[in-house]
C-alpha cells in the first residue's frame, strides 16, 4: 500500500479539483472511495481499518469499538450534534443499498457505528479517559435543550466516584450502548488526557 499524507485531505483536494477543472460536484464519500483505491485497497472502510498500523493520520487509537445502531439520523444527532464527535466517514458498507458503516472521532477517541446486524449487538459499554468531566456534563445538559436526544425531563446523570481513582459520567446512546467517561482524580494523570470540557 502506498503511503501519502492525510487521505481525508487528499479526498477534499480531489473534490475541489474536480469541481474547478471539470465542473463535477462529486460527493466527499465518492472522493474517499477514489483515494482508497489509490492506496491499493478496495474501499474507504478497508483503508480506515488499516489506518492505525499503516498510516500517520487521524486519531492515535489502536482499538476501535464497533457499536450497533438502528438509525443513522439518530446516531449522527447523538454522536455529532450532541456529543461533539466528528464524522470521519460513513455510508453504505458494501455499496448502494447496503447497511451503513461509519467512523466518529473526538480527540483520541474513535468509534465505529454500524447498522450491519452481525456486528456487536446493542448494550456495549465504551470506557473513555478524559479531562474536563464537570464541564462536559454542563455542556451536555445545556445542549440537550437544543439537540433532542432525550426527553425534556432527562438530564446528564450526576458524576460518580469510582474505586479506580476516577470520577465517572455514564451516558447512554439511543441504541442501548453506554459511553463511560472517566476523569482521573490525580491532576498529573488528567494533564495527559484530551479535554472534553
Amino acid at each position: 500500500m502506498v503511503q501519502h499524507s492525510d487521505p481525508k485531505q487528499m479526498a477534499k483536494a480531489l473534490r475541489g479539483e474536480l469541481r474547478a477543472r471539470y465542473d463535477v460536484d462529486a460527493a466527499h464519500s465518492e472522493c474517499l472511495e477514489i483515494v482508497a483505491r489509490q492506496h491499493g485497497v478496495a474501499n474507504w472502510n478497508v483503508l480506515a481499518a488499516r489506518r492505525p498500523a499503516a498510516l500517520p493520520w487521524g486519531a492515535a487509537a489502536s482499538t476501535i469499538p464497533v457499536l450497533q445502531i438502528y438509525s443513522v439520523d439518530e446516531a449522527l444527532r447523538f454522536y455529532v450534534e450532541f456529543l461533539g464527535f466528528t464524522l470521519d466517514f460513513g455510508g453504505p458498507a458494501g455499496g448502494p443499498g447496503t447497511a451503513y458503516y461509519g467512523q466518529l472521532s473526538r480527540g483520541a477517541t474513535t468509534l465505529h457505528v454500524t447498522e450491519v446486524a452481525y456486528e456487536a449487538g446493542p448494550g456495549a459499554t465504551v470506557f473513555i479517559w478524559i479531562d474536563g468531566i464537570e464541564s462536559l456534563r454542563e455542556t451536555l445538559n445545556a445542549r440537550r435543550e437544543v439537540v433532542p436526544v432525550w426527553g425534556p425531563a432527562v438530564w446528564a446523570p450526576e458524576l460518580e466516584t469510582a474505586p479506580w481513582g476516577a470520577r465517572v459520567l455514564t451516558i447512554a446512546d439511543p441504541f442501548g450502548n453506554h459511553l463511560r467517561f472517566n476523569e482521573p482524580t490525580d491532576p498529573a494523570e488528567r494533564a495527559a488526557l484530551p479535554n472534553w470540557g
